[in-house]
């Protein structure tokens, strides 16, 4: 029998979540979209022949259905924790969705409410948190941690033991070697490679990646963190980094 499935949001991720389910479906009804949540959007109104069924206030109406957020791109992925929590849903109603067309190790472990886009490949011993989005053809090296609420664009790849921290964003076509850390609230912009520790809340882009942006320390303004060995701020700063997801 198949389970309900709403999508929280709407938009380009939006599309990729309708797009897994539908694969999912193709060898086996699994879920069945009943529609979407969204703020922004009129209630009863339609998005991609589905129903705009409320805004995030709304989850509660439906107890007995599973759900996915699709909100999170280079410009609001530090707000995806707030959106979860605001649902006030339980960890146990947040589906988790793998594309048929992946490769995903038996002794991977994925936490709620991931999405696994077409293509991916991930390893063995990897540990992928909550809410994580994982983009089309990316790959996730060996024994990788990727923690909560993590964006991974398509085409990212995470060389063996990389960790991610929770929040972070790494832009299409990123590239990470093995063994690097990369921080809570961290971003690698559009096609970066990063070779050394990118700190916490910090903005890298290019080849080698190098510093762009450092967020203050929480409670302290104007004290930032200091950039890791290998990451040097430019002389010029490079252009605003584009996005890696709409």
């Amino acid at each position: 029998m198949a389970q309900s499935l709403i999508i929280i949001g709407t938009g380009g991720n939006a599309l990729d979540i309708l797009d897994v389910a539908e694969a999912i479906n193709r060898v086996g009804h699994a879920w069945d979209v009943v529609g979407f949540l969204d703020d922004s959007r009129a209630v009863g109104s339609q998005y991609e022949g589905y129903q705009i069924l409320g805004g995030l206030r709304d989850c509660g109406r439906y107890p007995e259905a599973f759900f996915v957020n699709a909100i999170g791109s280079d410009k609001s992925y530090r707000k995806r924790p707030d959106i979860i929590a605001h649902t006030k849903l339980a960890p146990k109603q947040f589906a988790t969705l793998i594309h048929p067309l992946t490769a995903v190790s038996s002794r991977a472990t994925l936490g709620t409410g991931v999405c696994v886009n077409a293509g991916v490949v991930i390893g063995g011993g990897v540990r992928v948190g909550a809410h994580v989005w994982l983009g089309a053809n990316s790959v996730v090296g060996t024994s990788t941690v990727i923690e909560d609420y993590t964006m991974i664009s398509a085409r990212v790849v995470l060389s063996g033991f990389v960790r991610v921290g929770s929040v972070a964003y790494l832009g299409a076509g990123a590239c990470v070697r093995q063994r690097v850390t990369i921080g809570e609230r961290a971003l690698v912009g559009l096609g970066g490679v990063v070779i050394a520790d990118v700190a916490p809340g910090t903005t890298v882009v290019g080849n080698p990646a190098r510093v762009l942006v450092r967020l203050p320390r929480q409670g302290k303004s104007g004290d930032t963190p200091a950039p890791r060995s290998g990451l040097l701020d430019p002389a010029t700063p490079p252009p605003e980094p584009a996005s890696g997801d709409e």
